[in-house]
């Protein structure tokens, strides 16, 4: 019934009321045929992220510019060419995108001007006439607290549980390590997790950094009296799995639930097109899940669109 229940929040059930034209986000009611260009639609996210915007980090355009007119928008988790297919499919033709469109965290082309894949990507976007907007520095940076955290939070139905003084940290209801890792399962449709720690040990106060958790960052939080069970995102497997794995073989009880890069952020992104809807009007704002791309080998599938 699991498995059932996290199917039915897939992709491919999001993306096909989308096409029915219900879309997943859009507050109140779009004009017919109306439209904003992509740098009207950037200067009222500047107004509404609740802090001051930074120039420099990775947020820009990819993809186009701020003179291009923007029929709908998409948010996504990160740009790949099925989130491009799957935005049009939607009728958006900009996409707002977490991670980048172009393989490397600050989308520097310098090193893939020539590459094959590149030039064919770049072609689809433009005959499409998209315009792609990597929105990195300032969704975390949201206030009061981190776009990110608050989507993944309200999908896991953990949002209660949140500490107000530091909303990375929770207490929850006490469970099973396994349990906990079924729920995350189940809620977030993530199919290639991973799991340091005793399946039966209890856990409650946990401790989540999604996304990239690299280097030993989390060894601290994770020795001091607030975290019995740390959820993040991804890290190398050498720094904090090994450091969790040889904090239990010290005799310490913790635990370690690494999501996925992809389903650790997705939801973030979710709740980044009703953001939007609260005060873009003119046109739908609409959530594309994008592709996981792993499975493993009790379910293997293959769900990339190779038609271009």
């Amino acid at each position: 019934m699991r498995e059932k229940q996290a199917s039915d929040l897939s992709r491919r059930s999001i993306l096909t009321a989308g096409v029915a034209g219900a879309g997943l986000v859009a507050a109140g009611t779009p004009a017919l045929g109306a439209t904003l260009t992509a740098g009207e639609i950037l200067e009222r996210m500047k107004q509404n992220v609740g802090g001051p915007w930074r120039d420099g980090g990775v947020d820009h355009f990819t993809v186009g510019g701020p003179e291009t007119v923007v029929r709908g928008i998409s948010t996504v988790m990160m740009c790949t060419f099925d989130a491009l297919k799957d935005s049009l499919k939607v009728g958006c033709n900009m996409v707002i995108s977490h991670e980048p469109t172009y393989w490397s965290h600050p989308d520097r082309l310098d090193d893939i001007r020539d590459d094959p894949l590149y030039k064919i990507k770049l072609d689809y976007v433009t005959r499409n006439n998209m315009v792609v907007w990597h929105f990195h520095d300032h969704w975390h940076a949201l206030r009061p607290i981190d776009g990110i955290h608050v989507g993944e939070a309200a999908q896991l139905g953990w949002t209660q549980y949140m500490h107000k003084d530091n909303p990375r940290f929770y207490t929850l209801p006490p469970m099973t390590l396994l349990d906990m890792a079924r729920q995350i399962q189940s809620a977030l449709d993530a199919r290639t997790m991973r799991i340091v720690g005793d399946p039966a040990m209890i856990v409650s106060k946990m401790y989540a950094s999604y996304g990239n958790f690299g280097g030993i960052t989390g060894a601290a939080i994770l020795d001091g009296p607030d975290c019995d069970v740390m959820v993040i995102g991804e890290a190398q497997d050498w720094d904090l799995p090994m450091y969790v794995q040889d904090t239990m073989s010290a005799g310490n009880k913790k635990a370690f639930i690494m999501i996925g890069h992809d389903k650790s952020e997705q939801w973030g992104m979710k709740y980044c097109a009703e953001w939007l809807g609260t005060f873009i009007k003119e046109i739908p704002c609409k959530f594309v899940p994008i592709i996981e791309p792993y499975w493993n080998p009790e379910k293997p599938v293959m769900e990339i669109n190779t038609k271009i």
